[in-house]
């Protein structure tokens, strides 16, 4: 399945057709208008008309940024790139620099024309092979009071498979302008996104045997760069537009409009898939399955077969984005993209009596749902779904090589899937958000005093998502490389950490915790004054500065997956010491909030046993949560402070 979201982003900032250039105020006035800002979008145009030609749908583009530098590090936006695929073709490219004949003024212009262009693959990571390509290209004589204009047009052969318009960028936009002009017999629609308070101009007229939409939006503030936001599309106001219905050849033909629409052309694209036999696929399933007590465990059992013994590869090229291979074809050659090992998974399954579903998803870069926007920008990855009793859906995405059964990969969690149900059947069912309880850390350890430092022998599990990414990064380390990532990984106390040994238990083994035994020395840690002791069982303190500036941060925080860590530290009261002080029990936060923790102490003979409990507790964090945030910071902060008191016996 397509990963869309770099085009939906990329391109859709390139909007317009060419446009006379027209004069602007003096650059010291635009410097003001926009203070601290390195650049803005004088225009951003998209100019589609519809096409009625022979047989098809097809859409001709037209775009245009004109962008006037302001500020004297404004040459990191000289570079810029044009995408095109399969999907959009690019037409004519020409790019060009405006010098102002009078510097300072923004009157009359020389121009200065890009004639050196680089076009290559543009391939994401980890993916063999994409029809994606960037047209790329670096402005001449970049200086502040200059504009830079990409003027490019592209044609989309099929008119299902359109762009959004974004309305905003990461620099102010002066104007921003879409027109769609389309022939009375296409039925058009459209969603916006993220622009419920923007005033964003909307017209409709017939001119002649067409109509013409519009939409137009003037001075968009620049958008935040905060760190560990969502995707653009979550946040920045765009436009998507798309084609119900089209009267071709004197015939209303139905494209899009909603989920059966989506799922009649979907189901046409599985209808494409090449027959492949393979004796030797039905004879794996039953062998796989042989001896297996519940449908259940045949369907574990197929899953981690696919897993571990079928590479995956990506590779997008046209409509190859969207049809399967055969899965007789994935199973010989043994590697295949999402949709591939989505088919062979969901063939096993069906061979072994199993229900069994072709399902597509969008991942979470996309924030759409079916029900609001039923396009193929609506989702960019494909999986397969068991259903092992009547509404009991396992989601099942095999290139997550170490997602255990019974847990949707990461990057799903909280979507849609588009289950396959039939030739002529489909049914939206959600992904769960896995609780955190079901992820995350635990930490077992007995410490014993070493003069002013500590001894510490201990066992670390991870479990749930948590594991994934950490069999992930030990699973593609050397023996060079393993060890100084272990040693990051335990690191606690201080920068004077040393692990003597450690052994790693259960990599392979989905089912069970991933676990590294430790043993390890930390220098210099206890504090030591007369006849007592200080040390702080806090040896590691995970979010203790962790606040949100509400005042700065004005997106969201995005989080992989929900966890709760647990830390159990036991401390071996040295001879000769009796505890003087234990810290008192602290806790904030509910369970229902983004962040919560419970940290107690108490004495069990000769040790003192601290139990520390914290949970992360959202997929996306809103900015009105930041106080409640911040306020379980603090407390977990002043909670992180408190230290054990030991005193020698008189």
């Amino acid at each position: 399945m397509r990963l869309s979201t770099k085009l939906l982003f990329l391109c859709a900032l390139l909007a317009g057709r060419a446009y006379a250039q027209a004069p602007l105020p003096p650059l010291a006035d635009l410097q003001r208008q926009y203070p601290g800002q390195q650049a803005a979008y004088v225009d951003m145009r998209a100019d589609l008309t519809v096409e009625i030609r022979h047989d098809s749908v097809q859409v001709l583009a037209h775009h245009l940024h004109d962008m006037v530098h302001l500020g004297d590090h404004s040459a990191g936006y000289a570079y810029d790139q044009v995408h095109s695929s399969h999907f959009s073709k690019l037409l004519k490219l020409e790019a060009r620099t405006l010098v102002p004949s009078t510097p300072g003024l923004s009157d009359k212009y020389k121009p200065l024309r890009v004639t050196a262009f680089k076009d290559e693959f543009d391939m994401q990571d980890g993916v063999f092979f994409d029809d994606t390509r960037a047209t790329s290209f670096s402005f001449p004589a970049v200086v502040p009071g200059v504009r830079t204009i990409t003027d490019y047009t592209v044609r989309h052969p099929d008119g299902r498979f359109l762009l959004p318009f974004y309305f905003g960028s990461y620099v102010p936009v002066r104007h921003a302008e879409v027109t769609i002009t389309a022939p009375k017999g296409v039925q058009l629609n459209y969603k916006l996104f993220n622009a419920e308070k923007l005033p964003i101009a909307f017209t409709k007229k017939e001119q002649g045997s067409s109509v013409v939409y519009r939409w137009v939006a003037d001075n968009m503030p620049a958008a935040s760069r905060d760190a560990d936001a969502p995707k653009p599309a979550y946040y920045l106001p765009h436009l998507v537009f798309y084609i119900e219905q089209a009267t071709v050849a004197g015939k209303q033909q139905q494209l899009l409009g909603g989920v059966p629409q989506l799922y009649t052309m979907y189901s046409d694209f599985v209808r494409r898939i090449q027959p492949h036999d393979s004796p030797g696929l039905k004879h794996r399933v039953d062998s796989l399955v042989a001896g297996a007590a519940t449908p259940e465990e045949k369907a574990r059992r197929i899953y981690y077969w696919v897993q571990d013994n079928v590479r995956y590869i990506a590779f997008e090229q046209g409509l190859r984005g969207f049809v399967p291979h055969a899965a007789g074809l994935v199973y010989e050659r043994r590697y295949g993209d999402c949709k591939d090992m989505a088919n062979l998974t969901t063939e096993m399954l069906k061979l072994a009596g199993l229900k069994s579903y072709l399902t597509w998803v969008g991942t979470r870069d996309l924030p759409y749902k079916y029900g609001e926007l039923a396009t193929p920008g609506v989702d960019n990855h494909m999986i397969s779904t068991c259903e092992l009793t009547p509404g009991q859906y396992v989601f099942l995405d095999a290139t997550s090589n170490h997602t255990p059964f019974g847990m949707p990969s990461a990057f799903i969690q909280g979507k849609e899937g588009l289950l396959a149900l039939d030739g002529q059947q489909s049914k939206v069912v959600p992904i769960p958000v896995v609780a955190p309880a079901r992820n995350g850390a635990t930490d077992r350890s007995v410490v014993t005093v070493d003069g002013t430092g500590l001894h510490g022998v201990g066992e670390l599990d991870f479990t749930g998502y948590a594991k994934v990414n950490q069999s992930y990064a030990l699973g593609g380390l050397d023996k060079v490389q393993e060890p100084k990532y272990v040693k990051a990984l335990l690191e606690r106390g201080s920068n004077k950490f040393f692990v003597d040994k450690y052994a790693v238990q259960n990599l392979a083994a989905r089912d069970q915790p991933l676990r590294l035994t430790y043993d390890y020395r930390l220098q210099d840690y206890v504090q030591k004054l007369d006849d007592e002791l200080y040390v702080n069982l806090n040896l590691e303190k995970p979010l203790a500065h962790d606040r949100l500036d509400s005042l700065t941060r004005h997106l969201p925080r995005a989080n992989e997956f929900a966890h709760t860590d647990h830390t159990r530290t036991e401390l071996v009261v040295p001879a000769g010491y009796e505890v003087s002080y234990l810290p008192p029990a602290a806790q904030a936060g509910d369970a229902a909030g983004p962040l919560n923790f419970r940290i107690s102490y108490e004495r069990q003979g000769d040790r003192i046993i601290q139990n520390r409990e914290l949970t992360v507790n959202y997929l996306l964090l809103p900015t009105q949560q930041f106080t409640q945030w911040n306020g379980v910071v603090d407390k977990l902060g002043a909670a992180y402070r408190e230290v054990v008191i030991l005193k020698k016996k008189k």
